[in-house]
């Protein structure tokens, strides 16, 4: 990836926080070009068949729980497999960074209403034969069914911050780093941070930046080969309490290390297996 757009997102990665609340101002086309281009020419370090599709939401419209719609909006679609959501996870991220640095604020949503969501991305997300709509009877997600097809794994609502109708936890995200686990607290093993050089913990520094589901921080690092391989994944056994795919988490957490070291001038080979119940990278 190119050194400038590296920066760029990284930049965009230690300022980034969760907005909720839009303004109905869509994206002007100039910004929506920018973006479709780089979706286009999306460069990661790894083979994928993450599906993203761009769409608008019609206003007043509940397709997120918290009932209000941005006008923009993308979907990450993939099938659902762990590694395959894990790439979701990593692809996703980068594009919200670069829509970060284009001064668009974002929000991952990882329940929607899928009949709602089926209207601009396809009506057979919604088929009720194939996939089962909710956990809780709320109508958004798809709970606990297993499903062997392709289906949207999240989405990132995209638009202009209403700063009239900020919530508490958004004042507080607003504030960058707070809530956020020192790094040993992160590590397999903390001893580890001894061996390896600052480059490599200021690249884990700003991985610990990333977002994730309730800000639950659920991935450790993990050293192997003298400080050659670092390992990010959640513990095993793990399970959030209402997020079906914290392996999607991993994957973002993952963007964020990919492109602190490559800022630091490693060149980074990026490999992803499953190990037991989680994604391993």
């Amino acid at each position: 990836m190119n050194q400038q757009i590296v920066a760029s997102l990284l930049e965009a990665a230690e300022s980034r926080h969760s907005v909720r609340n839009f303004l109905p101002d869509a994206l002007s086309d100039e910004t929506l070009n920018e973006l479709d281009d780089f979706i286009k020419e999306l460069e990661v370090p790894f083979a994928h068949h993450t599906q993203i599709k761009r769409f608008k939401a019609e206003p007043g419209k509940k397709l997120y729980n918290n009932g209000i719609n941005s006008p923009d909006n993308i979907a990450i679609l993939a099938q659902t497999d762990l590694i395959s959501v894990s790439k979701a996870g990593f692809c996703g991220q980068l594009i919200m960074l670069k829509l970060t640095s284009m001064g668009v604020r974002t929000c991952w949503f990882g329940h929607y209403k899928l009949q709602e969501l089926a209207k601009y991305v396809g009506k057979d997300l919604a088929a009720k034969e194939r996939i089962q709509e909710t956990t809780w009877g709320l109508g958004y997600g798809y709970g606990n069914v297993v499903d062997a097809g392709e289906r949207a794994i999240c989405c990132i609502a995209c638009g202009y911050a209403n700063p009239e109708a900020r919530r508490l936890v958004d004042k507080v995200a607003s504030r960058n780093g707070i809530g956020r686990k020192p790094l040993e607290a992160l590590m397999e093993n903390p001893s580890d941070l001894s061996i390896l050089p600052e480059t490599v913990i200021r690249a884990l520094n700003k991985a610990r930046l990333a977002p994730s589901a309730a800000n639950s921080q659920m991935w450790r690092f993990g050293i192997r080969d003298n400080g050659k391989t670092i390992t990010a994944a959640k513990p095993i056994g793990y399970k959030h309490f209402k997020w079906e795919h914290p392996d999607a988490d991993i994957g973002i957490c993952a963007a964020h290390l990919w492109l602190a070291l490559l800022n630091e001038g490693y060149f980074v080979q990026v490999e992803m297996k499953q190990d037991a119940d989680r994604r391993l990278l």
